[in-house]
């Protein structure tokens, strides 16, 4: 188990130091340092209008930063649901139950 764990740390020690979590953090910085980009965020985060927030959404996604950082989370988040599966996988097996 000691050896899971030692090769789950290296895993996540790869993943802080990838391009990727420099870009998603260059993306990030880049957005909660244009003050419309803010506004508009918060705006959408607190409306209910679904127009509104297609329109909001259409300007954000305009812009290249919040476009950058999207594409960036959602890798992200497609290479995390990818090692939770394969987690499943060797955990759900249950042969020893059998």
């Amino acid at each position: 188990m000691h050896e899971i764990l030692e090769k789950t740390f290296e895993l996540i020690d790869a993943i802080d130091e990838s391009d990727i979590i420099k870009d998603i953090s260059l993306y990030k910085n880049n957005i909660t340092n244009n003050h419309e980009l803010v506004k508009l965020i918060n705006k959408g985060n607190s409306s209910d209008d679904d127009y509104l927030l297609m329109d909001i959404k259409k300007k954000l996604y305009s812009n290249k930063d919040y476009k950058g950082y999207m594409d960036c989370y959602n890798r992200l988040m497609y290479i995390v649901m990818d090692i939770n599966n394969r987690y499943k996988k060797l955990i759900d097996e249950r042969s020893c139950m059998k």
